[in-house]
């Protein structure tokens, strides 16, 4: 997972990692927190292939439908090529890829991730979520960020996405011995206990490999209309967030316009959130 993205030439890495340096980096900052919606419930929004729900913590599964209701103690589960959405009750949107599981824990702004990969999608002014893997806590105040969770090599990877005005992304080690922050373009991941270094992904590549992603890049209109309005609310909401380190990246890298990026170096983060 540390190579997150092969560039060529490999240059391309060393100039995205100056670009975050000098036109993505931010100073943290916090506003006071007037609010905190609380997430009750979650319906199932789309469904791909195989999908499973776990009620209050049971080990049965049952074959989930469109329009399920989730509530608190509850999980989803994906099969492989399978794909779920689930759009909570505040308008919280998680896109769950292939061979993933996604809990629903007691709390009042708490996700967790036990395998697999998801997007999640968090609107402004909700308040403060916490997002836990078995290697990882994060904590949010309203961003989209990615996370993936392989059980067999306990390792995790969180990602974010877009740039909140309520702050950094913190990221810290299960056990909470190490904290680090993330912005927009920047990525981190945990192994056995073990923080890695923070790196550097290319926004507008993963916007157009990741279907995960969808409609969160530019020139997406069409396929964001076709949402339901409650979702579309959401993705407008995390797209005005996600649109200024996008256009920063675009509009420094058009300044090289002869560097090519391979594509090919990309097809283990596909399959990763199960494209």
């Amino acid at each position: 997972m540390q190579q997150f993205f092969r560039l060529s030439p490999q240059a391309i890495f060393r100039l995205i990692h100056k670009l975050t340096a000098g036109v993505l980096l931010a100073g943290c900052w916090c506003n006071p927190i007037l609010s905190q919606s609380v997430i009750e419930s979650a319906e199932i929004y789309k469904i791909r292939n195989q999908v499973e729900i776990s009620r209050q913590n049971q080990q049965n599964w049952s074959k989930a439908n469109r329009r399920d209701v989730i509530v608190p103690q509850d999980a989803v589960r994906t099969g492989a090529n399978s794909r779920a959405e689930l759009l909570f009750n505040e308008g919280t949107l998680v896109r769950a890829g292939a061979e993933t599981t996604f809990r629903f824990p007691p709390g009042r702004r708490n996700f967790e991730l036990t395998s697999g990969a998801a997007l999640i999608m968090i609107r402004p002014d909700q308040g403060q979520s916490t997002i836990t893997t078995p290697e990882a806590t994060v904590v949010s105040q309203g961003t989209a960020l990615f996370m993936q969770h392989d059980p067999q090599t306990n390792s995790s990877l969180i990602g974010v996405l877009t740039e909140s005005p309520a702050g950094l992304v913190k990221v810290s080690s299960a056990n909470g011995d190490v904290s680090i922050q993330l912005q927009a373009g920047q990525f981190v991941s945990i192994v056995q206990g073990v923080v890695g270094l923070v790196e550097y992904f290319v926004l507008p590549m993963f916007y157009e490999t990741i279907e995960l992603a969808a409609g969160l890049g530019t020139g997406q209109e069409q396929f964001i209309a076709q949402e339901s309005p409650e979702v579309q609310a959401t993705i407008r909401a995390i797209q005005a967030e996600a649109i200024g380190p996008l256009e920063n990246q675009l509009a420094w890298l058009n300044g090289f316009c002869r560097i090519g990026v391979e594509t090919e170096g990309i097809s283990p983060l596909v399959q990763l959130l199960g494209m």
